[in-house]
C-alpha cells in the first residue's frame, strides 16, 4: 500500500550496544521542515523513538522508545515490524518498502488516535509551526523547530499521511496534501450514456453515478449526497473499485448506506445537513486505496410529482468528505421533464370546452401514456407504473399536462363537444428540451407551441318535421278545403237549375 509522502527520508534502524557518539554533540535539538502545506489542513507530529545517538558517516542509529509509546511497541502488531533488545534499542526489521512503512506508519497513527496519545507539536496551536514562502518554488513551507531528537510520525487532517522521518537534526517531509476529487453523473435513458444532464418522465427511475479519484493517504472517506424535491432516493445498486494499474475492477462490500431521517428505513441522525444520504467506507477498505484508483457509486432515484417542470430542472448534487473533515467541491446534475398545453378550438380559434382524450406512444395502436389529476384538480401529471389513467378532460378550452421525457407523442380524441365533429385520426407532437406552452389572448388561442386541436361543425341538414314541410302541409290542407267547398257550391247550383 503506497501512502502519500513526497519524500520519504530512509529509514535505518541499526542496534548496536555500544552507541556512536552524536556527529556534533553540541545538537540536541531538530527541526522538521514541510514543504507545500495548506492553510486549511492542520499538521501534527508525534515522536515514536528518541534517537540517543547517531552517526551520519557510517549511518549508525542509536533509537529507544519512547515513554509514551511503550504500549504501542509491546503490541504483536508494532512487533512485526521492528524488534527490541534486552536493553530497549529498537531495530526496523520489515524492509525499508514504501507498502510496509506506510503501513506501519498508519498502525502507529490510529494507536495514537484511539488511546489519546498528543502529537509533541500541531500547526493547529499558535507558536507550533512557522510557516514562510519558499523564494524558489513559491510554495508555503511550514516548520517545526526545536524537537529533541528522535523518529517521527508526521500526519495531516486532509488524510494524506505525510511520513516517518528522522530528526538528525533537521527533517524535510513534502507535503503533496493529495486531494481526491469527484465526478457525478446521470444517465440519460434513450442512449444509455452519462453526461451532467437528462430528461425523464415523472415516475420515471434515474440511475446516477459518482467516481470518486482517489489519492493516496484516503482517510475517512464519506460521500454525500443532496437530491432536489422532485427526486425520491430508492437505493445504492453498486459500488466498485477500479485499479488502472491493473486494468482490474472490483465489486466493493465495505461500506454502509445511511439516509436522513424519514427517506428508508436505514436512517441517521448525523447525517450531514441537507444531505439525502451519505456512503460511508470502511477504514480498511480506505487504507487499501492507492493514487489513481477509483471508487464508483451507483444509486438511483424516481422523478416525483414535485419535479421542477423545465426552469432549472431537478438537481442531484454529490460532494465527498475526507480526512478530518475535509470537503471537495460540489458536483451537480439536472434532471429535466417537460409539460404541454393541449388547447381546444373551433375554426376560428375560439375556445371550446367538453373534450376529452388519451395519450399514446404510436400513431395507431401503441401503448398509452397514462396520466393522473394532481392535486390542484386542473393539471394533469404523467402517472407512475403502480398508478391507473384517466381521460383528460379539457375545461375553459385548454388543459397543462406535464411530466414528459423527451419523444414523439399522439394526442386521441375520445371525446368530442357536442355539436362538433370528433377527430378521426391520432394528433401528433414532439417534445425536444422544452415544453410546448400556449398563448391566449382572451377566450382566443393567440401562438406559442402548445398541441393544437381544432374542432368543426357541419352545416344544418333539412329534416322531417321542419318548417318548410309543415307550411306546405298546412297551404295544401288550404286548398284542398277550397276545392271542396267550391265542388259542394258548384253540385247544389246544378241541383237548383233542375
Amino acid at each position: 500500500m503506497k501512502k502519500l509522502f513526497v519524500t520519504l527520508l530512509a529509514i535505518v534502524m541499526m542496534l548496536t550496544m555500544a552507541a556512536p557518539a552524536f556527529a556534533d554533540d553540541t545538537v540536541t535539538l531538530g527541526t522538521i521542515t514541510m514543504n507545500n502545506v495548506m492553510d486549511d489542513a492542520t499538521y501534527d507530529i508525534y515522536r515514536l523513538l528518541d534517537l540517543e545517538s547517531y552517526n551520519v558517516a557510517s549511518g549508525a542509529y542509536s533509537y529507544k522508545i519512547n515513554a509514551e509509546w511503550d504500549d504501542f511497541f509491546a503490541t504483536p502488531e508494532a512487533l512485526a515490524y521492528v524488534t527490541i533488545d534486552n536493553a530497549g534499542y529498537v531495530t526496523w526489521v520489515n524492509g525499508d518498502d514504501d507498502a510496509s512503512i506506510a503501513a506501519f506508519a498508519k498502525l502507529a497513527l490510529d494507536y495514537a488516535k484511539n488511546n489519546g496519545i498528543a502529537p509533541v507539536k500541531s500547526s493547529a496551536n499558535d507558536g507550533d509551526m512557522t510557516k514562510t514562502e519558499n523564494a524558489e518554488t513559491g510554495k508555503t513551507e511550514g516548520k517545526f523547530a526545536d524537537l529533541p531528537l528522535g523518529w517521527y510520525l508526521v500526519d495531516s487532517t486532509v488524510g494524506a499521511l505525510c511520513g516517518l522521518t528522522t530528526t538528525n537534526p533537521h527533517a524535510s517531509v513534502n507535503a503533496k496534501n493529495g486531494i481526491p476529487t469527484i465526478d457525478k453523473q446521470v444517465q440519460e435513458d434513450s442512449t444509455q450514456q452519462w453526461a451532467d444532464q437528462n430528461t425523464a418522465d415523472i415516475g420515471q427511475t434515474v440511475y446516477f453515478r459518482v467516481t470518486i479519484n482517489v489519492h493516496a493517504g484516503a482517510e475517512n472517506y464519506v460521500l454525500h449526497d443532496i437530491m432536489s424535491a422532485g427526486l425520491t432516493f430508492d437505493k445504492v445498486t453498486k459500488v466498485e473499485h477500479l485499479v488502472p494499474s491493473e486494468n482490474k475492477t472490483t465489486e466493493v462490500t465495505d461500506y454502509s448506506v445511511f439516509t436522513a431521517p424519514g427517506i428508508t428505513e436505514t436512517t441517521d441522525d448525523d447525517v450531514e445537513d441537507n444531505c439525502t444520504l451519505e456512503v460511508r467506507f470502511s477504514k480498511d477498505f480506505c487504507d487499501s486505496l492507492e493514487t489513481n484508483d477509483k471508487i464508483i457509486v451507483y444509486y438511483q432515484a424516481m422523478l416525483n410529482r414535485n419535479a421542477i417542470v423545465s426552469g432549472e430542472g431537478n438537481t442531484n448534487e454529490a460532494f465527498l468528505e475526507y480526512g478530518e473533515e475535509h470537503f471537495t467541491t460540489h458536483d451537480k446534475t439536472q434532471t429535466f421533464t417537460f409539460g404541454i398545453d393541449i388547447v381546444k378550438t373551433d375554426s376560428q380559434n375560439t375556445l371550446i370546452d367538453g373534450a376529452e382524450f388519451r395519450i399514446y406512444d404510436a400513431a395507431a395502436g401503441g401503448a398509452e401514456v397514462k396520466v393522473v389529476l394532481m392535486d390542484d384538480g386542473v393539471t394533469y401529471r404523467r402517472a407512475r407504473e403502480d398508478e391507473d389513467g384517466i381521460a383528460i378532460v379539457v375545461t375553459n378550452g385548454k388543459v397543462r399536462v406535464v411530466g414528459f421525457d423527451n419523444g414523439t407523442y399522439y394526442l386521441e380524441e375520445t371525446v368530442a363537444p357536442e355539436g362538433y365533429n370528433k377527430l378521426v385520426a391520432r394528433q401528433r407532437f414532439i417534445i425536444s428540451d422544452a415544453n410546448l406552452d400556449s398563448v391566449f389572448n382572451g377566450d382566443v388561442f393567440s401562438t406559442g407551441s402548445g398541441v393544437h386541436v381544432v374542432n368543426k361543425t357541419g352545416s344544418m341538414l333539412p329534416e322531417t318535421g321542419g318548417l318548410g314541410t309543415t307550411l306546405f302541409i298546412t297551404l295544401g290542407g288550404i286548398a284542398v278545403l277550397f276545392a271542396g267547398v267550391l265542388l259542394f257550391a258548384k253540385k247544389r247550383m246544378a241541383q237548383v237549375a233542375e
